[in-house]
């Protein structure tokens, strides 16, 4: 290696190290701030911002979808989404009313115009659409001026716009001369506030724009009862399904019949394994077949045939044994036998050529013929 090498490579080195401190004292490293898509918890949820941002402020805001809760309120504020008018039946308005009339603070999202709304008319609130604007004209900004706030909040306008009726609200909000997008009612001991489109300003794309986020705790700090806010948001409601209410008030119901079902089940359904041989066929006595012929006789109605044939029997074997009594005529046949056998002529007459209307007439009729039978 000669000097000429050592001094260039001492020389480089020397201002790599030179510039090497001119950046270290010249440049800053910086925090950026990049837009990521929403991940899976933020795409299942929209309001999961809101949800932290009220965690972090020191209240805390619980999402439920079951109407139910409608019928059992409790203390504190309640955030009511839209797709409600099917679940607001009259009786649940009249206790939401009755619930912020006795303390409660309400924040409820219009419904889009034409939907129904039985809440904002039970409140005189008319929902008018706003003009169309240009597509490259800026969304519009409105100012939000809380009474006793130094200065007003900035809230971008929603799609439509909101006009109040004979009950006039305490304070409102929007663009002058073109309609309003927040209005501010006092009920009783409480408070109602509607906002046209609170839904998509509180979701988790629009929370961080403007003044949302500050203009939403605003809201909670100075009309909320509670120290620390208790927010109920209901999104989404919907009733449970007949199975979850099933399983919710009748479980044990449900799991005995589930039970039942099984054993059934188990009962009826063949078994599957090795086939077994047939037993042989066993041979029938003759009069096995005579018993179920009688017996289809009997079932089918058939017992004037049956009697018909007996008493043509018991005439043959009294023609061979007393000729005198067969040879009479027929209506002097039972008192005979009756001197013979000393037995009731009414019961030997019904036996000979009586009717058979009932089982009863039959097998009486059967057992005197037989009776006679052997006392000839």
């Amino acid at each position: 290696m000669t000097r000429r090498v050592v001094w260039t490579s001492l020389l480089l080195a020397a201002v790599l190290a030179v510039f090497g401190t001119w950046l270290m004292l010249n440049l800053e490293r910086v925090p950026t701030q990049k837009r990521e898509p929403p991940q899976s918890e933020a795409r299942r949820n929209p309001w999961l911002a809101l949800e932290r941002f009220t965690a972090r402020m020191g209240g805390q805001l619980t999402r439920a979808s079951d109407a139910r809760i409608l019928d059992r309120l409790p203390a504190g504020s309640l955030l009511l989404d839209r797709q409600r008018a099917h679940l607001l039946t009259p009786e649940r308005l009249k206790q939401l009313l009755a619930w912020v009339e006795a303390g409660g603070y309400l924040i409820a999202v219009a419904e889009h115009p034409g939907v129904a709304d039985p809440l904002l008319d039970s409140l005189g609130v008319k929902r008018v659409a706003s003009p169309r604007k240009p597509a490259r004209q800026a969304p519009a900004v409105v100012d939000v001026l809380l009474p006793g706030a130094a200065q007003p909040l900035k809230l971008a306008a929603g799609g439509y716009l909101l006009a109040a009726g004979e009950r006039q609200p305490a304070w409102s909000a929007g663009q002058r001369g073109r309609g309003e997008q927040l209005l501010h009612f006092r009920l009783g001991r409480g408070e109602v506030t509607v906002a046209a489109a609170f839904d998509g300003q509180l979701s988790n794309r629009h929370i961080g724009e403007e003044d949302h986020a500050e203009l939403y705790w605003s809201l909670l700090r100075r009309y909320d009862p509670s120290p620390q806010p208790q927010v109920l948001l209901l999104s989404r409601l919907q009733m449970p399904t007949l199975f979850a209410w099933l399983w919710e008030n009748a479980w044990a119901a449900c799991t005995g019949a589930a039970l039942l079902i099984v054993l059934w089940l188990w009962r009826i359904i063949p078994r599957f394994g090795s086939v077994r041989p047939e037993a042989p066929a066993a041979r029938r006595e003759l009069r096995e077949h005579l018993a179920a012929i009688g017996r289809y006789q009997w079932r089918s109605g058939g017992l004037a045939a049956l009697l018909t044939a007996a008493r043509e029997h018991f005439h043959a074997r009294l023609l061979r044994r007393q000729p005198t009594i067969a040879a009479l005529p027929a209506t002097a046949q039972p008192a005979a036998l009756a001197a013979l056998s000393n037995r009731p002529a009414v019961r030997i007459a019904a036996a000979l050529d009586g009717p058979v209307d009932s089982p009863h007439a039959f097998t009486d009729a059967l057992r005197t013929l037989r009776n006679l039978e052997r006392d000839l």
